[in-house]
Order: structure tokens, then sequence, then C-alpha cells
């Protein structure tokens, strides 16, 4: 008999997002390295402004899953403005930590991810300012559970 565990904890979000490259990473089984560490982007998002999802869906050509990664970066800067206007067109796979403290690589260099962001401010002093972003592509599998690669 096979049974899905109840797991001990059970936490949602996401508590870390780094972008990587699409070229620009080597992955071994769960084993993700880096040829240089310059080109990653660690991301720094305030908690609960994170969120990661995967839907299957098929076509006609088989099965793919449209992948999402969203976040929020905070503030109008011009050194914000200047790495968004950098990562939005270029092609990307993104490693994130989840709640439970799990490491996972979304797309691939072949499905990787495109970047896209949109600048908000708010209309009163207490709401926030910065960046909505998200990643987003249709991969052929699903993410993949990776040691932590850092």
């Amino acid at each position: 008999m096979k049974t899905i565990n109840k797991p001990i904890n059970n936490l949602g979000g996401l508590l870390k997002i780094w972008a990587i490259p699409k070229s620009d990473f080597y992955i071994a089984g769960n084993i993700v390295t880096f040829p240089s560490p310059q080109n990653i982007y660690e991301i720094y998002c305030p908690p609960d402004s994170m969120s990661f999802s995967e839907q299957k869906q098929k076509s006609t050509s088989g099965i793919h899953y449209n992948t999402e990664v969203n976040g929020f970066i905070v503030g109008d800067t011009q050194n914000n403005q200047e790495a968004v206007n950098y990562m939005e067109p270029k092609k990307w796979v993104v490693i994130f930590r989840d709640g439970n403290g799990n490491y996972k690589l979304a797309g691939l260099a072949g499905n990787p991810l495109v970047f896209t962001a949109n600048l908000t401010t708010g209309n009163q002093t207490a709401q926030r300012a910065g960046y909505s972003f998200k990643f987003t592509g249709n991969t052929l599998a699903r993410s993949i559970f990776i040691n932590n690669p850092f």
C-alpha cells in the first residue's frame, strides 16, 4: 500500500527567491551548481508577498505546467529600476525556498521563465511602493526539489 504522509509542518508561502540566468547553472540530479554567483539575483521580498503556483495543462502536444513565481520588491529606487530593466528582456530559472525550508528549482535552460514587473506607489502614505513581479513560463516538468545550492 502507498500512503501520502501527513506532514508535521505545512507552512505556505516562500521565504526567499533567487533568479539565475537560464544558461548560468548546472544540474545533476538534485544538485545545482553555478559557474559564477555574480549573475544571480537574490531578491528581497517582504514576508507574505511571495507565492508559487504550478498548474498542469493538457494540450494536443502533451502535458505542460503553467509555472508562476510572484513577489514584491520594496522601493522605487534607481538600483531597483536598473535591476528590473536588466531582468525583463532575459530568460531565467528560479530557485526558491518555501515555508517548510525546501529548495525548489522552477524552469530549466530549455524551458526558462520570463520576468515581468509593475511599479506601484499606492495612493496613500501607508501603502507600499515598489515592484510587483512575476516569473512565468510553460515548462515540460514540474519544479524539482534540490539541495541547498548556496
